[in-house]
């Protein structure tokens, strides 16, 4: 399947425009194969693995490959807009920018997306070259990003799917004494059984805490703990996101108090999660509705997703961007005693609509989980 060739076309489309308003003759454009930076080059290639591709004012856009990916029959299964790149074998990629650069040059300025992950003999030899006309412009794609498609709406909406098979398996077989490594694996096995590309899952097994780990320990689960899990996989590039916090048996009395305080700013969260509200304003929402429960709330209480698990933004204090619809946002207040205690985190993905905030997910965490 994949993301379809007139979507490719729409968003090189929307990147042109945006370029000749910044007189811009090409955009130098790089990814990693991680959760938070592989968003920018697979928007423009569908590469989920990272690489570097120069995107031009006019003419294909060139995608870099070593000698091995060229001859690979797996190529068009993990480049999805390969028909629309022109794509330039290299083992000398610094080399090769410089080339194609110069090649798209008409004396107007260079943007450069995703400075964090380009090689520093890269970074070098184009300043080198290009000087002063290389700008740095890390949230150029964003405003294009931020409003989903169509298309991309269906694969986060599929990747909620996969999340929620996650959480049912989860249900079924957490007890005390199993082990961080055999929920990673019973999880990962969900999720790529689901065609899942990748995903990004916390989680932690000790006691009643959340600590945020990215890797399974040889922590076990205990009888009347938690277990905590940021289950998010990507499905084709896109991910969503279902942190929850699920009880060994039965929930401690304070932490059951704790699943009832993010159950009510979940509830009145969504009244606000319409286009015109500000991020600042979601997040003061969330907060003071934990505070006002008796508990605190001190870690990032959402955030756009996507591409990225981490869109370019999150809900804080300070930022003022204003929610739009088309918009897609995982919302998951944390609730604990203290910082380093016994905590809650929860929560769900939204689209933005003109009518009100819809959660892909279809597990109703409060109902099923509150019910005894």
């Amino acid at each position: 399947m994949g993301i379809s060739e007139n979507e490719y076309l729409r968003r090189y489309t929307a990147i042109r425009t945006a370029m000749a308003k910044d007189r811009l003759d090409s955009l130098l454009v790089y990814g990693l194969s991680d959760d938070f930076n592989r968003g920018n080059i697979r928007y423009i290639t569908g590469s989920g693995r990272g690489g570097c591709c120069i995107f031009p004012l006019e003419g294909k856009p060139v995608f870099f490959i070593g000698p091995n990916q060229s001859r690979s029959p797996k190529l068009p299964k993990i480049l999805e807009a390969i028909n629309l790149l022109d794509l330039r074998e290299t083992s000398d990629v610094p080399g090769q920018v410089i080339k194609e650069l110069s090649r798209f040059d008409q004396g107007n300025r260079i943007g450069m997306v995703g400075l964090n992950c380009v090689p520093v003999g890269v970074y070098l030899q184009a300043m080198k070259k290009s000087g002063n006309k290389l700008i740095d412009m890390p949230e150029f794609l964003r405003p294009l990003r931020d409003i989903k498609s169509p298309e991309e709406i269906e694969r986060i909406r599929a990747a909620a799917q996969v999340a929620d098979s996650v959480y049912t398996r989860l249900r079924a077989i957490i007890q005390p004494g199993m082990s961080e490594y055999s929920i990673y694996g019973e999880v990962k096995k969900v999720i790529y059984d689901g065609c899942c590309d990748y995903s990004f899952d916390l989680l932690d097994a000790a006691g009643s805490m959340m600590n945020m780990s990215f890797f399974p320990t040889r922590d076990k689960l205990e009888a009347n703990g938690t277990l905590f899990m940021e289950i998010s996989p990507a499905y084709e590039g896109y991910y969503a996101q279902l942190p929850v916090t699920l009880p060994v048996g039965n929930y401690l009395p304070h932490v059951r108090r704790m699943v009832r305080a993010w159950d009510r700013a979940d509830q009145t969260v969504r009244k606000i999660l319409v286009p015109g509200t500000k991020a600042s304003e979601v997040y003061t929402l969330l907060v003071n509705s934990i505070k006002d429960s008796g508990f605190i709330s001190p870690l990032r209480p959402g955030h756009s997703i996507g591409l990225d698990i981490l869109d370019f933004w999150s809900f804080t204090e300070s930022n003022n961007r204003e929610l739009k619809a088309g918009m897609v946002v995982a919302v998951h207040p944390s609730c604990m005693v203290e910082i380093g205690g016994d905590g809650v985190g929860m929560g769900y993905t939204y689209l933005i609509t003109d009518s009100g905030p819809v959660k892909f997910s279809k597990v109703d965490l409060a109902a099923e989980l509150l019910s005894n």
